[in-house]
């Protein structure tokens, strides 16, 4: 092991600043050497010439004079110290332009005269070396045309992991685990990364994850999603996986009756082999439901980042959702909006927010998956279960993105393993990629991060990622503040008034908590009305910035009495006050 002090030039300012000196592998870290000679004179450019290193034993003021002196005695010329490394000299040979030289004869003599000669301690013949660049080929046909890996037709517009293959960083030593409807473990994409002692299969109560056949729904998503995250590359076979030396285990539990408890079981299920959990589901995308993990649930999302992956915390991936067509808002969804969760959306191949993409205020980032029909789709491992082929072109929506972040966070945890769940939030936050979108509105906080309701933080990068995993502090113990129940008994007026519910937290407050900065601000209201589809909720802080936590759906009469919860991100902002505020278009009767 070497010991360094790492720094990030590359990264966001917010970034920059933080330094740290860690234990790392000396394969992880590249160095470079310069050779330390003249401008022209590196070993290089003594092709088809004869030179020699010299190593010499004499005091060091003495070392440039008896280099000379023992360079023109050999009929050599002096071509300086070699780099930082004092005592060492370059010798080279230049003939004369009329004469022709007898290279095997200068050699005997130069060696002769090194071996016999007082001063030197060690001498070797320079020879050229056959070094090659650390590229990548794969053989695998569908590599080509996973463009969200290495995207050729338009550079840039990828996940940039390329170069974070090249540095051998392949989630070698993780285990994610896809929570669905079961994975082809045999598949040969799979088979040789599968973690057999991290799966289960929940619906029929037996360790094998294998996906039963379903004509009607069709039980490959599971193993689409495992492909993305860890498909074996140079087998010939279909595609790559981002974290392709990760191991992926399997939980079926999404084909057939779902409890809240068989949830809670999924959720920390192997937790000390499982490191990440993907899961690209959710309640129902269809702009009216609002639903999330029940008690049982919600208790196991919290005690596996608590307990799991040995006390650094479970990492739970989840999809935002694809109800963008039926007005459907992510933060509507119990799963996206806990902060245990890492809420993930998707763009297509243009960046650009799909038809299908939720907007809410509990998106953390996005990544790349598929857009219209125009659009290239996720190029993925397959069932070949019912005539299938083993590979498909057309996994898209937030499931194709989530396992995506989720194989991001797998090159994370290979150079940090010690990295907790909140670490991978903040890292997250510090290093997503804000870009241009039309349909985008961006707000900076008061920490000078931008976020966004359509793209959360911005951009997944995995380079930008494993990059500031590497020098990454870890985050103090997590602290909260909890406010009394605020208790509105007034009606809720028509547009354009608003009911103001306000809370103030002190500095007092504060400092009770032990709380520093601010990353979530969560909040559940429990409101009477008869069409909950009318109201709008938004979060303000004292800065004036806004979260919408609850949008405004299509007309929904059912529920006389519903209560719903929304997460806010602000991210390292010492906030005091919130100002949620409900307005109706036609009023509360």
């Amino acid at each position: 092991h070497i010991f360094f002090v790492l720094r990030a030039p590359h990264l966001d300012t917010a970034v920059r600043c933080i330094h740290t000196c860690l234990w790392l592998g000396a394969a992880w870290i590249p160095l470079v050497l310069s050779h330390g000679l003249d401008d022209g004179h590196s070993v290089a450019h003594h092709h088809g010439e004869l030179a020699w290193a010299v190593s010499l034993d004499v005091p060091e003021e003495e070392l440039e004079q008896r280099a000379e002196q023992l360079a023109q005695t050999a009929g050599l010329v002096n071509m300086g110290r070699i780099g930082e490394l004092k005592g060492h000299y370059l010798f080279s040979y230049r003939p004369d332009s009329h004469a022709t030289p007898e290279h095997e004869a200068i050699r005997r003599s130069v060696d002769t005269l090194f071996a016999q000669h007082d001063s030197v301690r060690w001498h070797s013949e320079q020879k050229l070396l056959k070094r090659s660049k650390r590229s990548l080929h794969f053989n695998d046909p569908k590599y080509p045309q996973q463009w969200h890996l290495n995207n050729r037709k338009s550079p840039g517009r990828d996940i940039n992991v390329t170069g974070v293959w090249e540095r051998n960083v392949t989630g070698r030593g993780v285990t994610v685990v896809v929570v669905d409807d079961g994975v082809e473990h045999t598949i040969k994409d799979i088979q040789p990364n599968y973690c057999p002692e991290g799966s289960y299969d929940l619906n029929s109560n037996d360790p094998d994850p294998m996906p039963h056949p379903d004509e009607e729904n069709g039980n490959h998503h599971g193993t689409r999603c495992a492909g993305e995250i860890a498909a074996v590359p140079n087998n010939s076979f279909c595609t790559v996986g981002v974290a392709y030396g990760s191991r992926i285990a399997g939980i079926r539990v999404l084909d057939g009756p779902l409890t809240d408890s068989m949830e809670a079981i999924a959720f920390n299920k192997h937790y000390q082999i499982n490191d990440i959990y993907s899961c690209s589901w959710g309640p129902d995308d269809d702009g009216k439901t609002v639903d999330g993990p029940h008690q049982l649930g919600k208790a196991a999302l919290q005690h596996g980042v608590i307990a799991g992956r040995r006390g650094f915390g479970s990492i739970f991936v989840v999809a935002s959702g694809n109800g963008g067509q039926h007005n459907d808002n992510c933060n509507y969804d119990g799963y996206a909006n806990s902060i245990y969760t890492v809420t993930i959306g998707a763009v297509d191949e243009m960046g650009s927010m799909p038809f299908y993409a939720e907007e809410c205020a509990s998106m953390l980032a996005v990544t790349f998956s598929g857009g219209d029909k125009m659009m290239r789709s996720i190029v993925t491992t397959d069932w070949d279960l019912q005539k299938g082929t083993g590979c498909t072109e057309g996994h898209t929506g937030t499931s194709a993105a989530a396992p995506l972040a989720a194989g991001m966070i797998a090159l994370m945890l290979q150079v940090r393993p010690c990295l907790t769940w909140r670490d991978v939030q903040h890292i997250i936050v510090f290093t997503a990629t804000k870009y241009e979108d039309r349909h985008a509105k961006w707000d900076v906080n008061r920490a000078g991060f931008s976020h966004s309701h359509q793209h959360g933080f911005g951009l997944l990068n995995a380079w930008r990622l494993v990059n500031a995993a590497k020098i990454w502090e870890s985050v103090p113990y997590l602290a909260s503040y909890v406010s009394p129940v605020l208790k509105e008994g007034r009606s809720i007026p028509l547009l354009p008034q608003e009911l103001e519910a306000t809370w103030n937290v002190t500095t007092t407050d504060l400092q009770l908590s032990g709380m520093r900065t601010l990353e979530h601000v969560a909040v559940t209201v429990t409101i009477t009305h008869p069409r909950r589809g009318n109201l709008e909720i938004r979060l303000f802080c004292p800065s004036g910035m806004m979260s919408l936590i609850g949008t405004t759906r299509n007309p929904q009469w059912v529920p006389l009495i519903f209560q719903t919860a929304g997460r806010s991100h602000e991210w390292a902002v010492p906030e005091q006050r919130l100002l949620p505020a409900l307005p109706s278009r036609f009023g509360d009767p």
